[in-house]
Parts: C-alpha cells; structure tokens; sequence
C-alpha cells in the first residue's frame, strides 16, 4: 500500500499526545516532515524520529516541499490564520485545528479562504464522532424521547482563566460545541443569545452562556474554564417523552423515557486508549480517508464557515445584549 506522505506544522504536546498515536493506529500515513522553531523542539523531533524525517525551521519551507500531499498544522491560536492561509496557498490537503483566527477582524476573511479553496480541509470537529453522540443523534431521529425541546452542553474545567483576548468564550468554543449540538439535533440554529460573564479581564469570559435557537429548540452552551472541579463534559437532551444524558468523555448514554422511567445506560466512548482526547482517533481517520477519495469530510469549509459565523454572531450578542441572527456563509 502506497501511504499518504504528511507533514506536520508543530511539535507540541498535543501533536505528540494526539495527532502521533492516532496516525500510528490508522497507518495509512507516513511522516516525512516536521516545522520546529526551538532547539529543544528540533532536538525531541530528532529522538523520536532519528533521520526519517525532514525537519524545518519555518512553516513557510515545509509547505513548499513537494514531499508531502497533506498536512497536519498544530500551532498557538495566534498564528492559525496565518498557517491555515499558508497551507491552503500549498494547494496541499489540510488539517487543522480551531479557532481558524484569533481575532474577531480576521475570522470573515478566513472563511472566505476555506471557502475558495479546491483542496481538501478538514477541521479537528473530534467531539461529535464520539459513538455515543451519534447513537444519540439516531435515537432522537426517531423520537425516542418525543418532540425536543432542549439540548444543552455544560464544559467545565480547571483550564484557568485566558484574559485580554479579542473574541468570547462562546466564539472561542462554539465551533466544537455547537457542532456536537448540530448533530444531535440534526439542524443549524438561527439565532444566538450570549449571557456572558464578567469576572476575567478582557472580552474572553471564564464563565459564559450561549443560548441558540433551533427553530422552536433551544440549545445551550454552558461554560466555565476556571472551574474547581476537573475536566467534565456532559450533555442533556429533553425531549416531551424522555431524555437523554451523554458524558463525552466517557461516552455513558443515558436514556430514560415516561414509559420507561429507569435508566437505560450504554457505553459507547470513542477509539480507545483515547489519543489525548474523545473522538481524536476518529477525526485523524477522517481525513485522511477524504485525503484518499478526495470526498470533503463531515468538517469540510461549508461546516466550519457556518459554525464561525455562529461565533460572530455571538459577538453581536454580546455586543448588543440582545438575539442576534446567524448570517450564513455563502
């Protein structure tokens, strides 16, 4: 089998806890070169890969090496514009992580890059392919739980306070979350209410709310990264019939019905040993198969432009202090 050749933007903590052991278990991709500014992060590159890949200094070269058909970019939020830009100037497959901008200025000009571009790209949009969101979103296909009337995600965790930045906590998140949301209700909300805190200094809230309406289904974001209490993810999906709980990770789904009021109770996580996070095996996975068929994944440009103007129109709200519609991307 002839395998992809990929390189990296980034030798992190999350490239070696993530993207590494989830490309080694697929096996599809071979690693044929890394960006990496610092000595200490050329050095580590070096012990884990000795000669059997390239190594550069600057994003810049690696996208000009005709090595390599796909790309993996894993950089601090500041420089995501930047290197997204430059990988999709590469007219090389794309995979990368969001926010696609870190300032609320630059996120329309972006999504009009993803926009134009032919190639294939792919958001880490990891959450939703948790099996049990999925079995979750089947379930209330077939209103297992009657008529919706809410869904909410609650993030909590000791992440720590992240002030003086230029776009919200709901926009910051909302890409990931709101997908998960999406998903489950098989639907993209019209309209977004932004109930945010204001303990941290700077637009970037610890503790802040997103309420999105789904056409008579009201979605919730609920958030505190500043919490006391580890890292928890949960879902809730309240229907006139029953309801379902999801612990993302985990993967626990809980439903229980009027006519069957006792949990029922499955679990259904994403690949495991997870590859740093829920739902990380799976999205690797998923692009590269769109690498190979050429068909765009579930977290292809048209998703991901949608889902920020979701996050600028959160931005609106917070702004206003009032609903704001949610301008679709054309």
């Amino acid at each position: 089998m002839v395998k992809i050749k990929l390189g990296i933007i980034g030798y992190g903590s999350w490239v070696r806890d993530a993207y590494i052991p989830a490309l080694k278990r697929d096996g599809r991709a071979e690693i044929v070169a890394i960006s990496a500014k610092s000595e200490a992060t050329i050095r580590l590159i070096k012990e884990d890969f000795g000669d059997t890949v390239t190594i550069y200094n600057g994003y810049e070269d690696l996208l000009e090496s005709i090595k390599m058909e796909a790309v993996l970019i894993a950089v601090p939020d500041e420089i995501h514009a930047k290197a997204i830009v430059a990988g999709l100037n590469s007219a090389k497959a794309i995979f990368y992580e969001p926010p696609i901008a870190h300032t609320r200025a630059l996120i329309p000009e972006i999504i009009n890059e993803l926009l134009a571009a032919p190639q294939i790209t792919h958001a880490d949009l990891e959450l939703a392919l948790v099996p049990a969101v999925g079995r979750a979103s089947e379930l209330i296909k077939k209103q297992v739980i009657g008529n919706v009337q809410t869904a909410s995600i609650r993030l909590q965790s000791n992440w720590g306070m992240d002030p003086n930045q230029d776009t919200n906590t709901i926009n910051r998140l909302s890409v990931w979350y709101v997908h998960v949301l999406n998903v489950l209700l098989d639907s993209t909300p019209k309209r977004v209410l932004l109930m945010d805190g204001y303990g941290t200094q700077g637009r970037r809230q610890s503790q802040s709310t997103g309420f999105f309406d789904y056409g008579g289904i009201w979605g919730e974001l609920k958030v505190n990264i500043d919490s006391l209490e580890k890292l928890k993810i949960t879902i809730e999906v309240v229907g006139d019939r029953g309801e379902i709980h999801i612990d993302i990770l985990t993967g626990e789904l809980k439903i229980r019905t009027k006519n069957d009021p006792e949990w029922d109770i499955k679990l259904l996580p994403g690949i495991q040993p997870y590859a740093d996070w829920p739902g990380m095996h799976e999205s690797i996975s998923s692009f590269l198969d769109a690498v190979e068929t050429g068909i765009p994944s579930y977290a292809n440009a048209k998703v991901v432009a949608n889902l920020n103007c979701v996050g600028l129109a959160s931005e609106e709200s917070k702004e206003t202090g009032t609903w704001a519609i949610i301008a679709k991307s054309t």
